[in-house]
């Protein structure tokens, strides 16, 4: 070969293939790490002993103030008490309020 000869064409090296999908590869792992993060926090509510929905106003999605309790605490059980005097109280035309 002439001392002043090129090829046509460059070479290819065995990196070559790798370095032009790096991006690719960069943001399908990006995408999966973020889907990941998002489940692992969503699911953090469901270890807790504290339901956020108590806590949250009824205007921004809560519940409303007139719920009642939740089942299997001591309000609850008042609250039931409360219900079973009321429904055994004799009804008449003119409720108390």
């Amino acid at each position: 070969m002439p001392p002043d000869w090129k090829p046509a064409h460059r070479p290819r090296t065995p990196g070559a293939t790798i370095r032009r999908h790096k991006s690719e590869m960069s943001r399908v792992a990006n995408a999966i790490k973020s889907a990941f993060l998002c489940l692992t926090v969503l699911s953090l509510p469901s270890c807790s002993s504290v339901h956020v929905g108590d806590f949250i106003p009824h205007a921004i999605g809560g519940l409303p103030a007139d719920t009642p309790p939740r089942r299997g605490t001591p309000e609850y059980d008042a609250w039931w008490a409360k219900r079973a005097e009321e429904a055994a109280r004799p009804k008449t035309e003119q409720q108390p309020k």
